[in-house]
């Protein structure tokens, strides 16, 4: 029996050769937004059940862990981040630059609550000692002090597509030219204009990175690692070992990746559809004409949207057949139940591979869109802030998506869009052929982040993979030293022929003009 056993556990690790690189990970995920929470916790939970020892530090209460998945809960300010939500309704027509001076301050805010909150801090005085940080990695950079403090390398992950700050990290390109930025929300083609727009945005951008968020996150990292051996600095070009992104290209455009950032976009999508609550599967079953689904999100509220924007929604609805299950946080709203189906809380990715929803409304997140594409949905974007207008304009680009702006927000506009997309099996077929290349991938998301992961683990941090771009700065690494000089040098041996050819014929002028007054004095 005993032998039966050993052959069986022999078995197992061989299988699954996680299990003989079990590890003690860390996982840091300071954003206060149940969509970058969730994110984080499905990747950590998946690797507690493949035997991995894992804690992590979130401002979000975990039930029902693995036992060997530890949980440390910050307690952060909820409120300030939900008044922060309701002003970008208010605000959705801002300038992107004062949309990125916003952004820095919250990112900062966030930063030190997490760092400077009891529970970290008696974190960081334990004797835990840990082989890797996942950290989310969203201009947080004071968090990288947990790579010195527990000497240890860092997998990031972004809960959005690859963005400007994380380029950064890893010394990957991004050439401008066809890589909008992700606050313009440009899509690919752009013209001259665009692409002027573009680098000047981000230039504008690294200005206030450099000279506003990066003087901010020096100061939150000393006082939270008031002994760190690197400077932060140093943290940035050495400690990510690798990034996961969460993007694919048939979700946006293709773009050059160097080898230590793997794209997993879709790995939080449940490739087993769990069964729908009764009430909503028979409201769904019974639709005869379909139905359609509103959500904006986690973190936007609905009724915060203003009286005048939710009546034209409401108008807009009277005109489709269609019946309605909309994301609502406010139980003062009283509908016809026949119509709408109404709830704080909505198994999305459930409700968008039932057959018989026919459109999803949403602000346009990138875990939105991509659970749309997952289950071949047509959308109705209403953007309002960070990438949201770039993957709205990506999907009309693309053909499976029409975009409602906020800010012009009204029954006439909500009604064309509906009935655009409805009525016109197009965006359909569209988004169909774009799932299609989405879920055609070798392994499945979650498993390939799951193998990098492992992969760091075994190799010692992967230093193999990474760019020498990792440590050059913005000069080296856009090679304008390199351009300058060559500058110099055309420009020398453009000038010095034109000097000397300029020089030789001043004297021949002169030696002419000379000659020619010496015989005009003897004839004289």
């Amino acid at each position: 029996m005993g032998i039966l056993t050993f052959c069986v556990l022999v078995c197992l690790v061989a299988i699954n050769p996680n299990c003989a690189h079990a590890a003690r990970i860390l996982g840091v995920f300071p954003t206060p937004s149940k969509s970058h929470w969730f994110l984080g916790s499905a990747l950590m939970k998946e690797l507690a059940l493949d035997g991995h020892d894992v804690t992590d530090v979130s401002p979000f209460h975990l039930t029902n862990p693995p036992e060997n998945y530890h949980h440390v809960e910050v307690q952060t300010d909820h409120e300030f981040f939900g008044h922060v939500m309701e002003k970008f309704y208010k605000e959705a027509d801002n300038s992107a630059f004062r949309k990125l001076v916003k952004l820095y301050n919250i990112v900062n805010f966030f930063s030190n609550t997490t760092l400077s909150s009891p529970e970290v801090m008696k974190l960081l005085r334990s004797d835990e000692k840990f082989d890797l940080i996942i950290l989310e990695i969203f201009l947080d950079d004071a968090l990288l002090g947990f790579a010195d403090h527990y000497k240890c390398p860092v997998v990031g992950m972004t809960t959005h597509g690859t963005l400007e700050w994380i380029n950064t990290l890893v010394g990957n390109p991004q050439p401008l030219s066809y890589v909008p930025h992700v606050h313009i929300g440009f899509s690919n083609p752009m013209n001259f204009w665009k692409r002027m727009t573009n680098v000047l945005f981000n230039l504008l951008d690294d200005y206030l990175i450099a000279n506003y968020l990066y003087p901010a996150q020096e100061q939150i990292f000393r006082t939270a690692f008031p002994n760190a051996t690197q400077s932060l600095s140093e943290l940035r070009k050495n400690s990510v070992s690798l990034v996961l992104v969460n993007n694919h290209f048939s979700l946006s455009y293709p773009r050059p990746y160097v080898p230590n950032m793997i794209e997993i976009g879709g790995f939080h999508v449940n490739r087993k559809i769990t069964p729908l609550p009764e009430n909503i599967s028979r409201f769904i079953e019974n639709s005869t004409n379909g139905v359609i689904y509103f959500s904006m999100g986690s973190n936007l509220k609905p009724s915060l949207m203003g009286k005048d924007k939710l009546q034209a929604i409401l108008q807009a609805f009277a005109t489709v057949r269609q019946r309605i299950i909309w994301k609502y946080d406010d139980d003062s709203l009283k509908l016809d139940q026949s119509k709408y189906l109404m709830a704080k809380w909505l198994p999305q990715d459930d409700i968008l591979a039932h057959p018989n929803v026919k459109l999803f409304i949403t602000h346009g997140g990138l875990l939105s869109c991509t659970e749309s594409i997952h289950h071949g949905k047509p959308i109705v974007g209403i953007p309002i802030f960070a990438d949201q207008q770039m993957n709205m304009d990506q999907a009309e680009e693309a053909g499976w998506g029409v975009t409602v702006k906020f800010e012009k927000l009204n029954k006439e506009s909500l009604s064309k869009a509906l009935n655009e997309v409805l009525n016109n099996d197009k965006y359909t077929r569209q988004v169909q052929t774009i799932s299609k290349r989405l879920r055609d991938q070798p392994l499945p998301p979650m498993d390939m982040a799951k193998f990098w992961i492992n992969y760091v683990i075994r190799h010692d941090g992967a230093k193999h993979l990474k760019s020498p771009g990792q440590r050059f700065n913005f000069i080296q690494l856009h090679n304008i030293d390199v351009y300058l000089i060559i500058l110099v040098i055309v420009s020398i041996m453009i000038v010095l022929p034109l000097k000397i050819v300029k020089r030789v014929y001043s004297k021949t002028r002169k030696s002419k003009l000379l000659n020619n007054n010496k015989s005009k004095s003897k004839l004289s």
